[in-house]
């Protein structure tokens, strides 16, 4: 990350904003609870938090053509969905709301669904990952990221040192990054599951017969080898028959692919757009003779 130091929005002059255009969120905010913050601007809170080299970006309403592609798939069926990487539930919503009663199980899963939030007597706010790693400062006027990767001298160095006064910080509290609305669906839906899942492991709950991942596969978070390596995971986690859908919205474009999981293999079924990046990916992939 080459400014793993970065202006926070809310600590400016708005003429200074303007002209710099910094348009981040306050993730501040975050540490004083949820319950005030509209379900958008909750969203574009949580997409300033980084955990490693992964941004937890998010916003609904991003995946029009696929939930139209998957309601006319399954509109008649009961499928079982494991939808990883789903941030703050946004786009699970969409989902679920596109599809009405049309699914047997819906799993909404990331790896990161919380985070730990501690404030110093500044009002200085820390934010450390399920490991106890700080991964973000937030002070009136400035962001800084434990991502120094690649950083531009002095950013690295600086950005080291104040998080770690992080280790001055006594009182922590988890807060849950999903939007209230699908907790409270979820709390009146047994069929949807909120839960962490790391998509590297295998899965080892019910066998989906949907997988979608959607902008998480990126190249700028994970290597070749690395997202090869999901990818044979999850299809793996596949049952017999099922689908594996892969969406990106880079470049403010939706792109997805589906793949169909056949006795020889993974079948190119759909692509939307050009289709996702990472589709390149997935092992033994069948192309039909169409798309030769």
């Amino acid at each position: 990350m080459k400014f793993p130091i970065k202006p926070n929005g809310a600590g400016w002059p708005s003429a200074i904003s303007r002209r710099l255009a910094i348009t981040l969120e306050d993730p501040r905010l975050l540490a004083n609870g949820l319950s005030a913050l509209s379900s958008t601007r909750l969203s574009a809170i949580i997409s300033v938090l980084k955990f490693g080299t992964t941004f937890k970006t998010t916003s609904p309403r991003r995946h029009e053509h696929s939930n139209r592609y998957l309601l006319e798939l399954y509109g008649s069926t009961q499928p079982s969905i494991l939808d990883i990487g789903a941030s703050d539930g946004s786009t699970a919503l969409d989902l679920l709301q596109a599809l009405r009663d049309s699914f047997r199980r819906y799993f909404v899963t990331d790896f990161n669904l919380s985070v730990r939030c501690g404030e110093d007597g500044r009002g200085v706010v820390y934010f450390a990952d399920h490991t106890d790693q700080c991964v973000l400062r937030v002070s009136k006027r400035w962001l800084a990221y434990t991502d120094i990767g690649g950083a531009w001298f002095p950013l690295g160095p600086l950005a080291r040192r104040l998080l770690a006064q992080s280790a001055a910080v006594t009182d922590w509290r988890e807060v849950l990054l999903v939007q209230p609305e699908l907790l409270e669906l979820s709390e009146r839906d047994p069929r949807i599951v909120v839960t962490t899942y790391d998509m590297f492991v295998p899965w080892t709950r019910e066998r989906p017969d949907l997988i979608k991942i959607a902008n998480v596969l990126n190249p700028s978070y994970f290597s070749d080898l690395q997202l090869a390596q999901a990818l044979r995971v999850q299809c793996s986690n596949l049952a017999p028959g099922g689908r594996l859908l892969i969406a990106d919205n880079r470049d403010h474009l939706e792109k997805f692919t589906v793949f169909h999981k056949t006795p020889a293999g993974m079948r190119l079924e759909y692509t939307h757009a050009g289709g996702a990046d990472a589709s390149v990916h997935v092992p033994g992939a069948i192309k039909p003779a169409s798309y030769v």
